[in-house]
C-alpha cells in the first residue's frame, strides 16, 4: 500500500513541474513579447481580428497521463526496492 501512495505523490509531483514548466514558459512569452507595429500595419489584410489564449485539453487525457505517470512510478518503485533487496549488505 506503501508503494500505491508514493507512486501516487511521484505522480503529482511529476504533474505539478509539468504545469509550473508550461506556466513559466508561458509567462516568460508573455513578458519577452515586443509586437512591431508598424511591420503589421504594412501587411494589414493579415492583422488577425481574435485573439486566442492557448487551448482546453479534455480532462480524460489528464486522468490517462496521470494514470500512467503513476504506473511508470510504481515500477520505478518496485524495480528500485528489487535491486536494492538484491544487493547484499556489507559489514565491517
Amino acid at each position: 500500500m506503501k508503494t500505491i501512495w508514493l507512486a501516487l505523490l511521484g505522480a503529482v509531483i511529476v504533474h505539478l513541474l509539468y504545469f509550473a514548466a508550461v506556466f513559466s514558459v508561458g509567462y516568460v512569452k508573455t513578458i519577452t513579447y515586443r509586437p512591431n507595429i508598424p511591420k503589421a500595419w504594412e501587411n494589414a489584410e493579415n492583422l488577425q481580428s481574435t485573439a486566442a489564449f492557448g487551448y482546453a485539453v479534455s480532462p480524460i487525457i489528464y486522468f490517462g497521463t496521470f494514470s500512467a505517470a503513476t504506473v511508470a512510478c510504481m515500477l520505478l518503485l518496485l524495480c528500485g526496492y528489487k535491486k536494492l533487496a538484491s544487493t547484499p549488505v556489507r559489514t565491517k
